[in-house]
This record gives C-alpha cells, sequence and structure tokens, in this order.
C-alpha cells in the first residue's frame, strides 16, 4: 500500500508530518527558482471569480448571473460560497484611482476583500477545510495528479512511490491562485440611455444593454513563508491538542493578495426593436441580452490576461514534427486554428540564456486530455504558417493569441479594378467545434469569410452616357489558405459583389451591377503578421441596371455591353496584416 506525503497526519505523526511537508514545499520552490526562466513550465492556475455590488439601478439582475460563469477548462474552478460581495455604502465604500472611469484604488479593493476573509476562503477551499475547521488534502492531491503533464508521469511512475508523488505536485499549485472581481459601475438599458440623452422617438430604434465593466485581478500569496505560518500555526488535525485555538487563529488570520492587473472592458448588448428593417424576427429577451453581455466581458478579460500576464500563456516542448505534434489540447483550452509561437533557448555572449523565436503554428486538432496524465496521451497536431524549421530537440510553443480578424489593402488593374480593402473573419474554429470530431482536420484549417469594400475612378462609355465614373464597390465572400511552403500559401476566394457607378458630374442617373467574383491569392511572408499578396481575379456579371434617378424604374442592361472596359480578369496586389 502506497503512503503519500499528503495523507492525513495522525496526531503522534503530526509535528513530523508537518515539517515534512514544508520540506517538500520548500524544494519544490528551489528546483523551480533555479531553473532558467525561459524553460518551458506550465502549471494550471486556479482562478475564482466575484462580482461587486454596489445596489446600482440594473445591479439585482446582473448578480443573479454569477451562478451562470463557467470557468475556462484551462483553470482549476475555484469558486467559493461567497460570490457577491455587496458595498454597503455604495462606491463610497472604496477609494477611486480614477474618477471618471469609476476605477477603485486596488489598495481599497483589497482590504474589502481581506475584512471579507475571500483569500482565507480560497485557502480553505484548497485543502479541503471541513465544518469544524480541521484540514484534508482531498483536493489539493487531485488537481496535483490532474495537471501533472507526461513527463511528470513517467518519472512518478518509475519512482517507488509511483501516483502518490503526484499528489505531491498540488501544493505547488497553491500559489498559483487568481481572484477575479468584477465591478459594473455602468450599466444602462437603451431607454434608459435615450431618456438620458433625451433622443427623439424616431430615433430610438435599439432595445437592449450598454455598460462599463472594470475588472481587478489578484493573487493569492501563498508562498514559502505564507506556507510555513499555514502549517505551523493554522493545520488543525481532527485529534489536534489545541484545535480550538488554531481554527479561531484560522479565521483571524490575513492571508495576503497581491494586485496583478486592473482592466476596462465597454460592453454592448441590443438589437433593433421590433418593425425596424432588419430587426431579429425573434427578439432575445432582456436576460438573454445581459447574458450575452456578461459572457463577452468575461470571455475579453481572459483573453486579455493571456496576452499579458505570462503565468496564463500555455507552454509545452514539441513532441513531434511530422506532423507538428503537442501534448497539449482541451485540458490547456486549446482551440482550432489558435495560434503559438515556437521558442528555442539561446545563450548570448555573456551566458545569458533568452528565448528566440523560431516558428509560428497553428492547431489543426484539438486532443481531448482532460483526463490524469499516463505517459501516453494523445497530443495535438499543427500546421506552420511561419518562420523556420521547427525540431523537437528543445524547443517549445507558447500561446499567443490572434484577434482572428486580417486586414488586406490593395490595389486591382483590369476587370473591376480599383483601390480595395478586405476584412477577413476566421471561421474554421467555429466549423471544427461542429464538425471536427477531435480529428485532424488540415481542410478545416484557415477558413474565413470576408467582408470587401472598393472604390475607382474611371472613365467609361455605356450606351446612355460616357463620362467619368466614381465605382463603389462591396461584396462578401468565403476564403481558404492553403499553405505550399513554410512561408508561402495560396488562398482561393469565391464571394458576391455590389457595385454602383456614379457620375463625377452634379448629375442624378447612376448604374448598379452585381457579380459574382472568383479570384485566387498567393501569400508570401515578409514577417508572421504582414504577407505581400498577389492576385488574379476574375468576375462574372449577374445583373445590371441603369436608373435615371433613384425614383424611376431601373433599365436592365447588360453588364459587357456597357462597361466592356470593366470585364475579364483583373490582377492585383496587396499586403495583409494580421492581428
Amino acid at each position: 500500500m502506497i503512503v503519500t506525503s499528503l495523507s492525513e497526519p495522525k496526531p503522534l505523526e503530526m509535528n513530523r508530518t508537518i515539517a515534512f511537508r514544508l520540506i517538500i514545499f520548500s524544494l519544490m520552490l528551489l528546483i523551480s527558482a533555479s531553473l532558467p526562466a525561459q524553460t518551458p513550465q506550465y502549471n494550471r492556475n486556479a482562478l475564482t471569480v466575484l462580482m461587486l455590488d454596489a445596489g446600482d439601478v440594473n445591479a439585482k439582475p446582473l448578480m443573479k448571473l454569477v451562478d451562470s460563469i463557467k470557468i475556462p477548462d484551462k483553470f482549476f474552478d475555484h469558486q467559493l460560497s461567497t460570490k457577491v460581495l455587496p458595498l454597503p455604502d455604495g462606491r463610497r465604500s472604496l477609494m477611486m484611482r480614477d474618477t471618471a472611469k469609476k476605477i477603485f484604488t486596488t489598495a481599497s479593493l483589497e482590504r474589502l476583500l481581506t475584512t471579507n476573509r475571500v483569500p482565507n476562503e480560497m485557502v480553505a477551499k484548497w485543502f479541503s477545510r471541513k465544518p469544524d475547521g480541521t484540514f484534508g488534502v482531498e483536493l489539493l492531491s487531485e488537481r496535483g495528479l490532474y495537471n501533472a503533464n507526461d513527463d511528470a508521469a513517467l518519472v512518478a511512475a518509475a519512482s517507488k512511490r509511483g501516483t502518490a508523488a503526484l499528489m505531491d505536485l498540488g501544493m505547488g499549485l497553491v500559489d498559483r491562485s487568481y481572484l477575479l472581481v468584477l465591478d459594473f459601475p455602468r450599466l444602462i438599458t437603451m431607454e434608459q440611455l435615450y431618456e438620458r440623452d433625451s433622443t427623439p422617438a424616431e430615433q430610438r430604434i435599439m432595445n437592449g444593454y450598454v455598460g462599463t465593466m472594470n475588472a481587478y485581478v489578484f493573487k493569492l500569496d501563498f508562498g514559502e513563508q505564507e506556507a510555513a505560518a499555514f502549517f505551523e500555526n493554522l493545520w488543525v488535525n481532527s485529534d489536534s491538542p489545541d484545535k480550538a485555538a488554531r481554527v479561531k487563529a484560522f479565521d483571524s488570520y490575513d492571508f495576503k493578495i497581491k494586485p496583478v492587473s486592473v482592466f476596462t472592458e465597454e460592453l454592448s448588448a441590443t438589437q433593433l426593436n421590433p418593425g425596424q428593417k432588419f430587426a431579429p424576427k425573434q427578439q432575445r429577451t432582456s436576460a438573454q441580452l445581459l447574458q450575452s453581455m456578461f459572457d463577452g466581458g468575461f470571455n475579453n478579460v481572459i483573453l486579455r490576461l493571456e496576452g499579458a500576464q505570462d503565468e496564463f500563456r500555455v507552454k509545452a516542448m514539441i513532441h513531434d514534427t511530422k506532423p507538428i505534434a503537442i501534448k497539449i489540447g482541451r485540458k490547456e483550452g486549446l482551440k482550432f486554428d489558435q495560434r503559438y509561437f515556437v521558442f528555442e533557448n539561446r545563450q548570448d555572449h555573456h551566458g545569458n540564456v533568452y528565448k528566440s523565436r523560431r516558428g509560428v503554428i497553428r492547431a489543426m486538432s484539438v486532443a481531448d486530455n482532460r483526463n490524469m496524465a499516463t505517459g501516453e496521451t494523445t497530443p495535438s497536431y499543427f500546421y506552420q504558417i511561419a518562420g523556420g524549421k521547427i525540431d523537437a530537440e528543445g524547443m517549445f510553443a507558447e500561446q499567443k493569441n490572434s484577434s482572428g480578424f486580417n486586414l488586406l489593402l490593395g490595389y486591382a488593374s483590369g476587370g473591376l479594378g480599383g483601390g480595395y480593402a478586405r476584412m477577413d473573419i476566421m471561421i474554421s474554429p467555429i466549423l471544427y467545434e461542429v464538425f471536427g470530431g477531435g480529428k485532424i482536420r488540415k481542410g478545416m484549417t484557415a477558413w474565413k469569410i470576408w467582408l470587401e469594400g472598393a472604390l475607382n475612378y474611371d472613365t467609361a462609355e455605356p450606351q446612355f452616357v460616357a463620362d467619368d465614373y466614381v465605382f463603389y464597390r462591396g461584396g462578401f465572400g468565403l476564403s481558404k489558405e492553403i499553405f505550399l511552403l513554410r512561408n508561402l500559401f495560396v488562398e482561393p476566394s469565391a464571394g458576391y459583389l455590389f457595385e454602383r457607378a456614379n457620375p463625377t458630374g452634379d448629375v442624378a442617373y447612376y448604374y448598379t451591377s452585381q457579380h459574382m467574383a472568383f479570384d485566387v491569392r498567393l501569400g508570401l511572408n515578409i514577417t508572421y503578421r504582414l504577407q505581400l499578396m498577389p492576385a488574379l481575379h476574375y468576375y462574372i456579371p449577374v445583373s445590371t441596371s441603369y436608373f435615371l434617378t433613384k425614383d424611376t424604374k431601373p433599365v436592365k442592361l447588360k453588364f459587357e455591353e456597357e462597361f466592356d472596359e470593366r470585364t475579364g480578369p483583373g490582377f492585383g496586389l496587396g499586403l495583409r496584416f494580421m492581428f
């Protein structure tokens, strides 16, 4: 029978067990500190979310949403019984750092949290505190096992203690506990906004909510000194001789939290009123709109945390290269087509270790690894979109989120020529969730919908009036990138365009036309986020109309007879910026 160092101690062994735990904890900190900062280590963070209730006008329905918070898979769900903190005197209860944005000082908020024993409750949950004040290690052990990767599992399996060694790793996770405090200093309905701004009745066309969310991030301080104080003075066994004193000591102890970040998000969830053009047939309820706004704000804060804080970004070693394989998946919050950078540790002439980016990759499968590591975890697979050769001999990947939006600026001659701007929106992650089935889906990668606008000044000679015209064009479509080499791809696309031709003079007539659009672009990386993109365009006219004035009936025409100089293939060149 294997006995873990995290098992419940017996009375006579209590001092020895506490000392042993301190030694284990100290060793883990020393080992961690001795590793270079660039060593790819990723341990799961625990996340607790609270909301502040200042008694605002729309606070009541908002506070109900706290129970709907879904902690992302990459975090340990560390939700507490305390989920809402009331501010007895409203916003006057705390000091303001920014009066205009109604941002509190972190020091005053820290005092509020400490006074309400929130850090104590976080520690109590980690150590499975019972109603009588005694502690256990059930949750700690469970999370230590779940957090372990394949390397740790293989090392543990080869040791005498086996998986029991993995349970001890849970001790080091306590110091990775984060507290996210959400406050909505401005939240009003569109009706309230219209009333406030005295908006004319004919302009009151929307319903829903607009508001501001301030998010405060704190980290529980459970380093070596705090751990020592906890085990020596606060740990309670069922048979502790000074149990009552220790229980009271824990309840009155002030565990420390440290401010990490403050974010402000401008939020809205609105819809057109019934009867308005383009209004949804089925109106969303107020509760649905509020939920949508809340979820959007919460998800944006998580994304900003991942961008701003190194400890929130997933890191893992390259496991294989044909194809690129990394042993991460849903447990780490991996998404299909999510971007990662590949780094390699290097050393300068002073002996300092630094990480050098070697490539950029995206996920083309997402393994469901939400279980305990066994040493044979199925990896997720990636394809390369930029950089040099990647190998599995010391290179590692680090999460670097992208927005999923690209902007292409270019000029085309021939066909429907002119300057154009195209916005790409990545939809492949949605396709994978619906049709992917957890398998490698290279064919689903890099699918995008695009929206395009174009402008061209040209002379044309249609049958009615030869003149100088301004051609305005807009359209939408689908495209997909197909990588031929690490830094070279081809992008076929198809779409539908609407064009209007206005004479440059002070006249009322104009032409409209609609076209099916097909093009093939070649993408050549200048950097990982900037590409040179020559293109071949071809357009098929669908309909053309002439309007003497906007109030007259259109005259149907043939595009190729009216604007023959704007038919045939076109060639373009553009620069694409990836965000």
